[in-house]
């Protein structure tokens, strides 16, 4: 009698491991995936591998990477003023708030620049270049830094296309300076 219960029992162990497989595999077909055959996320935290939400927060994230380099290069360069430029600080909250935004814009351009020159087409420069002084030595050298610091590709291009990209930096300073009226 105790061989035929323990068999029952095993037999009943089995049979339930067996339709806990077919369940997990049917949950797995219903629920993971929807009519059309995309992915979908169910649980709260969950990440699909090939979802629109992993797209989207990988642009999100790469967006507010990009906007925390462009204001760290932002601050270098106004730290960069305030040191080596006395008139700097003598300048309004208006002018100062002027030429924060002007820098955003100019290094927000640097990286778009950036971008294409590793994707192979030359910079845009400017003609109009203030000569060459101590500050726009010394700008020029922050824009080149941080760029190679984080574009590190940028050190595998040819050596005609690091000239242009050293004569835009230049072109950067020059204009950073002329809008702060140096």
């Amino acid at each position: 009698m105790e061989i035929v219960f323990g068999l029952m029992v095993l037999a009943l162990i089995i049979l339930g491991l067996r339709n806990r497989k077919k369940r997990n595999k049917t949950w797995l077909k219903e629920e993971r995936f929807e009519e059309s055959g995309d992915w979908i996320d169910k649980r709260s935290g969950e990440r699909g591998t090939y979802g629109s939400l992993d797209e989207e927060m990988d642009s999100n994230r790469l967006s507010i990477a990009r906007q925390s380099k462009i204001s760290g290069l932002v601050q270098e360069i106004q730290a960069r003023c305030f040191t080596h430029y006395p008139e700097y600080s003598d300048l309004s909250e208006e002018q100062l708030k002027s030429h924060s935004a002007s820098c955003k814009s100019t290094v927000a351009g640097l990286f778009d620049q950036i971008e294409k020159l590793l994707r192979g087409h030359d910079p845009v420069i400017e003609d109009n270049l203030l000569p060459q002084d101590a500050l726009q030595t010394g700008l020029q050298k922050i824009l080149l830094n941080y760029a190679y610091k984080h574009f590190p590709k940028l050190l595998d291009l040819e050596i005609g296309q690091i000239q242009r990209f050293d004569l835009l930096t230049q072109a950067l300073a020059s204009r950073m300076l002329s809008e702060i009226g140096k």
